[in-house]
């Protein structure tokens, strides 16, 4: 009888440089595609200072959503592949530029496949489409954003792909490391756009308490503190120009 090789836990981190130019790329060349292609009516007249203010406030607005419902869509896969609610969680790091959604339990290949992507394809790939076919430009701008912004999970999906079908996932931290778990020795090995930290032999140094289902970082609250009250003066301008 064959014996079950035994599994090994590694701690990788992504290599933030790659991911940057990956969203830079995936920025750029979904822009010079739709310009070439497609006729957008784009509404940059402003009856008054006001308007223009207020329009430009509610954008702002609108991406912020738009990134958090990104995260949201991450959360709400891994929980209908099995991940448990309160495993979940949501924060934000805006001094390292991210958004992220965390799974704190070890989920199967096929959960993170699938969670990984869901946001690329339903709030990217889809709603691209539909505002191509409605000649929305606000849809396609904040399409754009959100498949320049799933660069991260772009690479996840292909690093994954060339994992064994045994392999665990669990996100640490604010989502820029990950632990696996696999039968599979990858302490020689090298991938695109995430590099091994080390090898996993006590379990304390994964193991995190799960309280928080919002984590916000002491800089982002500082970041977004600034962000509102630069909001607040830029509605004041706008109403008394």
């Amino acid at each position: 009888m064959k014996k079950d090789k035994k599994l090994k836990k590694y701690i990788f981190e992504y290599k933030m440089g790659v991911i940057t130019i990956l969203s830079l790329v995936l920025f750029i060349v979904p822009v010079i595609i739709t310009g070439f292609l497609f006729n957008f009516e784009i509404e940059l007249s402003f009856s008054d200072s006001s308007s223009f203010f207020i329009k430009y406030f509610l954008f702002f607005v609108a991406v912020f959503l738009w990134m958090v419902l990104h995260e949201i869509i991450h959360g709400v896969f891994y929980q209908i592949n099995g991940a448990k609610s309160e495993n979940i969680t949501y924060g934000v790091a805006l001094e390292k530029g991210i958004f992220f959604c965390k799974c704190g339990e070890f989920v199967s290949r096929k959960n993170i496949l699938m969670s990984v992507i869901a946001p690329f394809i339903i709030i990217g790939v889809i709603t691209y489409i539909i505002s191509v076919i409605t000649n929305s430009f606000l849809l396609l701008v904040l399409s754009i954003f959100n498949i320049s912004g799933a660069a991260g999970d772009i690479m996840m999906f292909l690093f994954f792909l060339k994992q064994n079908k045994d392999v665990r996932f669990k996100e640490l931290g604010d989502s820029t490391t990950f632990c696996l778990e696999t039968s599979e020795d990858l302490s020689n090995k090298k991938y695109w756009g995430v590099k091994l930290k080390e090898e996993v032999f006590d379990d304390t140094k994964i193991d995190e308490i799960n309280g928080k289902k919002i984590n916000i970082s002491k800089p982002s609250k500082y970041i977004l503190i600034g962000f509102l009250i630069f909001i607040v003066l830029f509605l004041i301008i706008g109403l008394f120009l």
